[in-house]
């Protein structure tokens, strides 16, 4: 294809009028196009709209249509927000109580969350799932040495960081004449009397950090944890690529990009266990040559990320939103059964009525 020059909004709209497109107001396709990026809007969409595809072009659509099906697929995208907000939320929480119960329990202990002999060493169990693939970091990242790569809660400046870079953080309150520091955790720059205890330090944590501690979790916290989702110890590197998915899922909709093109990035591994647990179906099949692995699963669509997330938090009204979109197509265009069966296909469903299940 090539690289393409950049062109006016004029042009990109006399070129869409070429193909086809239905244009009934220029001055309002040149404001959408100034709210919105064309390439998100019209090239992440065309192949739902279009006719043919060599050469391009449209049969009774609208540039209205392409504006309507987007802002419905933020609507939808709000909606898985907010449901892997709660899973966080309920992540930290979980990660914060087991963990204090296990090893915060007196003022003293307060910081052993930043004592790494608190944590395991992935490393030593022989045979650790995708221990060359995406964990690979993970793994080398508890046994660095060089301060600027420990994990977080391992760096000899993190609690004065966490003080002097969070205002809610108040050194005051979180100062107390009877702490002591014990050896092996992190203190304050300017007080070796101040504590912050994990369940205030972890709302600070961004996702990515949270996988990194459920990796380093010692088994009887992370069964813990397991437990509060519904999941058994035997489970734990199924949740592990439950997080990886749901951190994906999580950032492309962050980063705004468009909701119906989610795909997992081919290097993120899927195990056997995981992809039957959920009844995957990964663009990628694993192989395996004599007994062994060659290669992992990977890359699945929105549809396979809305059954994981939907194991522990309700997608019913993503599916509503989803619904919502059809109705509004066919309320608003011929064809829209096409349409509407492209988009199913898009996300990776087997059938809408794979779709409306998710509830």
């Amino acid at each position: 294809m090539g690289v393409k020059p950049s062109k006016s909004r004029q042009n990109l709209i006399d070129n869409l009028e070429s193909r086809l497109l239905n244009v009934p107001d220029d001055t309002k396709a040149l404001q959408l196009l100034t709210n919105l990026n064309y390439f998100q809007v019209i090239n992440g969409l065309e192949n739902i709209f279009l006719t043919t595809n060599n050469p391009k072009k449209f049969n009774k659509v609208s540039i209205y249509d392409f504006e309507r099906l987007y802002y419905d697929s933020k609507k939808i995208a709000t909606e898985i927000s907010r449901s892997l907000d709660d899973f966080e939320e309920r992540l930290k929480g979980s990660i914060s109580y087991h963990f204090s119960q296990a090893h915060c329990k007196n003022i003293n202990d307060t910081m052993q969350y930043t004592n790494k002999n608190n944590y395991r060493d992935d490393a030593e169990f022989d045979g650790y799932p995708l221990n060359s693939e995406q964990y690979a970091k993970i793994i080398q990242t508890f046994k660095a040495t060089e301060p600027k790569n420990k994990f977080l809660f391992f760096q000899p400046w993190f609690l004065t960081n966490l003080v002097q870079k969070n205002d809610h953080i108040n050194q005051s309150f979180y100062r107390d004449i009877q702490y002591t520091a014990p050896n092996n955790v992190m203190t304050y720059q300017y007080d070796s009397q101040v504590a912050v205890p994990l369940w205030v330090a972890i709302e600070t944590l961004p996702f990515g950090s949270l996988i990194y501690l459920c990796h380093y979790l010692k088994d009887d916290e992370m069964s813990n944890v397991l437990n509060d989702f519904g999941l058994t110890a035997n489970d734990r590197i199924i949740f592990l690529n439950v997080l990886d998915v749901l951190k994906e899922l999580r950032n492309h909709i962050a980063h705004g990009n468009l909701l119906l093109r989610f795909q997992t990035p081919a290097y993120i591994k899927f195990t056997n266990d995981f992809v039957n647990r959920f009844q995957l179906n990964p663009r990628t099949r694993g192989t395996i040559s004599t007994n062994r692995r060659v290669s992992y699963a990977s890359e699945i669509y929105l549809y396979d990320a809305l059954k994981i997330l939907n194991n522990f938090y309700s997608t019913k009204n993503t599916v509503r939103q989803f619904k919502k979109m059809f109705y509004h197509n066919m309320k608003s265009m011929q064809s829209a059964e096409i349409y509407n069966d492209r988009i199913i296909k898009m996300i990776g469903a087997p059938s809408y009525r794979h779709l409306k299940n998710l509830t």
